[in-house]
């Protein structure tokens, strides 16, 4: 992208306020770099929403939507709301007004004493499926409904088809059409049709539950798949086991399609964590490698790589939070992070 680049921050709740000051540093060392480089802080979250009655208004999403070119975000969630509308109101509502149609989940293992020969990547799709936040209850009876538009899906499954193109690998559509004829049958009929236009590429469909007991017993034999909303989050966490829980998994969401300036963010995976947040224990790895996503979105290779490379020899050297077996703090490790970067 030519010119400066303005990227929002959203700390959020919980650990997210956390991991987020820890890789905050990484914009100024971009910076350093030469990148031209705007943030704009955002106070959205439990504390804001609770002091001030603000979710996210139009006026804020106005700003993200048309000055900003990217988004990095924490966590939102606390239990002081504990029906969660403002986590909806603003991550939920960011993806899907956003249009950010593709998560991209990669799970690559970074520890030595992880399997270093599994090699995953998962398409999400974002906006739809039974996260679009449609149903009912009713006295004996609730109702979720799941939402697949030709549009969303075709999008998610283009950008899959366009990886495994890239990278020479094999693609899988993880679906329960068998069951769920109507939505998952459209996904396999688009992937089907994909697979015709791109017949170079290594694809095929599987059943979902038969792909999660596959995934657990041969994670090797998996290289990338794409799912809808929900099956796609299952997935991704369960992959996230692989690379040594959820506070090492990064993703990035985008618009293909691009129809806003701001078209892409970076979160970690794990959430706000209520039950650790405020103890200093977080790990901020998914954080840092949400981070570097962004930078490769924006055209930022070197750094992006820097960045990874950074957070591979701080493991590599026995960098580790609590959850890795570790002692360090959310700061310690952020530090030995950074200070592979000379920041």
């Amino acid at each position: 992208m030519a010119g400066g680049i303005r990227i929002a921050l959203i700390p959020g709740d919980g650990i997210g306020r956390e991991v987020m000051a820890e890789a905050r540093p990484c914009l100024d060392w971009v910076r350093s770099r030469g990148r031209h480089l705007e943030t704009l802080d955002l106070p959205l979250g439990a504390d804001h929403c609770l002091a001030t009655g603000e979710t996210l208004s139009e006026a804020t999403f106005a700003t993200l939507r048309d000055t900003c070119d990217g988004l990095l975000f924490g966590a939102v969630g606390d239990p002081r709301i504990p029906d969660g509308h403002h986590a909806e109101a603003i991550l939920l509502r960011l993806r899907q007004s956003l249009e950010l149609t593709v998560n991209f989940r990669p799970c690559l293992p970074l520890l030595a004493e992880q399997d270093g020969g599994i090699n995953l990547e998962v398409f999400r799709e974002n906006t739809e499926g039974p996260y679009c936040l449609q149903g009912s209850t009713e006295p004996g009876r609730a109702v979720d409904l799941a939402v697949h538009t030709e549009s969303a899906v075709r999008r998610l499954l283009e950008a899959a088809f366009q990886r495994a193109a890239e990278r020479r690998r094999p693609l899988v559509l993880a679906h329960k059409a068998n069951v769920l004829k109507h939505g998952h049958g459209l996904w396999v009929r688009i992937f089907e049709d994909l697979h015709r236009a791109m017949p170079e590429v290594e694809a095929r469909t599987m059943h979902a539950d038969a792909l999660l007991c596959a995934l657990v017993q041969a994670p090797r034999s998996f290289s990338l798949i794409a799912a809808d909303n929900y099956l796609g989050d299952l997935i991704s966490d369960l992959s996230a086991a692989f690379a040594g829980g959820m506070g090492m998994a990064p993703s990035l969401s985008w618009a293909p399609h691009r129809p806003y300036r701001c078209a892409a963010l970076a979160e970690p995976v794990h959430g706000s964590a209520p039950d650790i947040a405020g103890q200093g224990v977080a790990n901020p790895v998914g954080m840092f490698l949400s981070t570097a996503l962004l930078f490769r979105h924006l055209g930022w290779e070197a750094e992006a790589a820097d960045l990874e490379d950074a957070v591979a020899r701080a493991l590599a050297a026995g960098a580790r939070t609590q959850d890795l077996g570790g002692t360090l703090s959310t700061k310690e490790m952020g530090q030995a992070i950074r200070s592979r970067l000379g920041t």
